[in-house]
């Protein structure tokens, strides 16, 4: 999951560190728009070799790194057990 840190600390500029938690709502932080959002969900998708459906990009939108992080880990699941 480190991967998707990284990711995100070089494509919005921004350091996870105690002034700024990884639990840190990247939305209202004005850290990421839904472009960037649209780019994350890309890269995870890629990445990982994952899909996420319509609904679940737009229903449960991932706004922090652990959330984010979770969701990766239940598709990665998801597919293991398929």
């Amino acid at each position: 999951m480190e991967k998707i840190r990284h990711f995100i600390e070089e494509q919005f500029l921004i350091e996870f560190d105690e002034s700024f938690p990884e639990d840190s709502d990247l939305f209202k932080e004005g850290v990421m728009d839904s472009f960037g959002y649209i780019q994350l969900i890309r890269f995870l998708e890629q990445e990982f070799d994952i899909k996420f459906s319509e609904a679940e990009i737009t229903g449960g939108v991932m706004v922090s790194l652990p959330q984010i992080e979770q969701s990766v880990a239940q598709k990665i699941a998801g597919r293991a057990a398929e």
